[in-house]
Order: C-alpha cells, then sequence, then structure tokens
C-alpha cells in the first residue's frame, strides 16, 4: 500500500511513504534512496515537515504526528518478515497451559499466529483479529471483552473492557507498543487503547514485549508504563546504546530474532 500523489512532487510523495513505513529515517538513508544530496531531504523535511506531512528531527524526521498512528493497513504490511521472527520466538518463550493476555497490534496478531505449536492456552485477548486467529484451536480457550470496537484493527475499547480484564490473573502479557523511548518510557498513540493495556500490565505476572526496531525510533503520546515492569523485549535488532544499557540494568532480557532471508 503506497502513498501517492500527496503533494504532486514524486520525490516528496516517495520521502513521505519511506517515513510512514519506517516511522523514523536518517538523513544520510534518505539521500541514499532518493538519490539525491543530503542538503536537498534537508531542505525537502524542512518544506514538508512546515506543511505538517512529516516531522522534522536531528539528523532525520519521523512521522508527522505522536497522537496519531499510521494507517492499521499499512503497518500490517510493514517489515512484515521481522515481525513473524518476533512472533516465532514468543510463542517458542511461551509454555502450554498458561494464561495469557495479548493486545492490539500488527505484530500481536503474527504471534497469534506463531501461538499454534503450543497447547492447553487460556488467552483474553481486547483484539477481534487476534481472537479471530486463535479461536480455531481446539486446546485453546478464547476469551473477549464487551466495548466498544475500533473500525480499522477490531479493538475492543471502553470501561467494560478495563474492567473485565481486571477480573483475571494472567501469567503474561504480550504486547506490542507505539514506541519506546530511550528512558525506557512505553508509549502508545490512543488515550483508550492505553487504558485496556494497562489494565493487563497491571494484572499479569510477566510482560513480552514485541517491538521491532522502527519502535526506538517512533513518537506516540500517551505513556503506558515502562520497560522495567517487562521480563523480556523479543525484537529484530539491537536497541539504542542507552535503552540497551536500561533494559540491562533493570534485568530484562533481550531477545534478538533474526528474519529469514
Amino acid at each position: 500500500m503506497e502513498l501517492t500523489e500527496l503533494t504532486g512532487n514524486p520525490r516528496h510523495d516517495h520521502l513521505i511513504t519511506l517515513i510512514a513505513e519506517h516511522g523514523y529515517m536518517n538523513i544520510e538513508d534518505l539521500a541514499q534512496i532518493l538519490d539525491v544530496s543530503t542538503q536537498t531531504v534537508r531542505r525537502d523535511i524542512r518544506k514538508l515537515s512546515e506543511l505538517g506531512l512529516i516531522s522534522r528531527h536531528h539528523g532525520g524526521a519521523g512521522r508527522p504526528s505522536s497522537v496519531t498512528n499510521t494507517a492499521f493497513e499499512q503497518r500490517e504490511i510493514s517489515y512484515t518478515n521481522e515481525k513473524i521472527a518476533i512472533a516465532r520466538s514468543i510463542a517458542e518463550y511461551i509454555p502450554d497451559g498458561c494464561t495469557l493476555f495479548m493486545t492490539i497490534g500488527t505484530t500481536v496478531e503474527h504471534v497469534a499466529r506463531a501461538l499454534e505449536v503450543r497447547k492447553n492456552l487460556r488467552v483474553i485477548t481486547n483484539s477481534l483479529r487476534a481472537a479471530h486467529i486463535l479461536y480455531k484451536h481446539t486446546s485453546f480457550e478464547v476469551m473477549v471483552p464487551g466495548g466498544t470496537i475500533r473500525p480499522h484493527n477490531g479493538g475492543i475499547i471502553g470501561p467494560s473492557a478495563v474492567s473485565f480484564v481486571e477480573g483475571f490473573r494472567a501469567d503474561y502479557l504480550i504486547t506490542s507498543m507505539g514506541a519506546i523511548e530511550n528512558d525506557g518510557s512505553i508509549l502508545e498513540f490512543d488515550v483508550n487503547e492505553a487504558a485496556i493495556v494497562k489494565a493487563m500490565i497491571a494484572h499479569s505476572r510477566h510482560m513480552l514485549l514485541a517491538a521491532d526496531h522502527t519502535k526506538y525510533h517512533a513518537s506516540a503520546a500517551v505513556e503506558i508504563g515502562n520497560v522495567n515492569q517487562a521480563t523480556a523485549l523479543f525484537t529484530d535488532e539491537m536497541p539504542p546504546v542507552q535503552l540497551a544499557s536500561y533494559l540491562k540494568q533493570q534485568q530484562v532480557e533481550i531477545h534478538i530474532s533474526t528474519p529469514e532471508k
């Protein structure tokens, strides 16, 4: 799914598409892909940020806003191999016969598919898309809360959904996120979706974070917790030095999953 004809300038449209797909890109990589000078890229970034189409960062550019997420359908096809590798690692980590919370997100949906190797799971999820994948397994008990369904991602939100989650104590929470800051802050885009995740964090024994490398450079507005609450981070690339050091200090496991070529 490409974003086309946004500005009428093919190079600008290409740049916007790259930022939308990656979350963040530095100036040197953009210059190489677009086959122009770094000075040209800087001018393009300045102009497009003034139009509100992207946001300027030191040494690069990111998505236009910290309060809106990239289209769900577009994220669904971004970094698929990386997400599948992460999902398989999480599925191998999870033991049979446990209770899971699972949140909304494209990476979490890949985890739902990868869990076919497990047996006798009880899964509580506010993702209709994940539930649709999981319910077919005869040894799984799949439970979804009542609430309001989000049309763009099949997520269930609302006070009744939060109350439902609070009635359980899960062995593991499997969650992705909008962004991870270098200080360990875990961020999401939507305050309503964040309320469910916070309830799941509070009512789970172990939190497993699923994050491809773009989450280290993305931006989101709603804080849902900190990586120091997590048992493990599953990712496709080592986090930036500051974050990696913090994870080690907090004794959070880091599992690097290399995608198949």
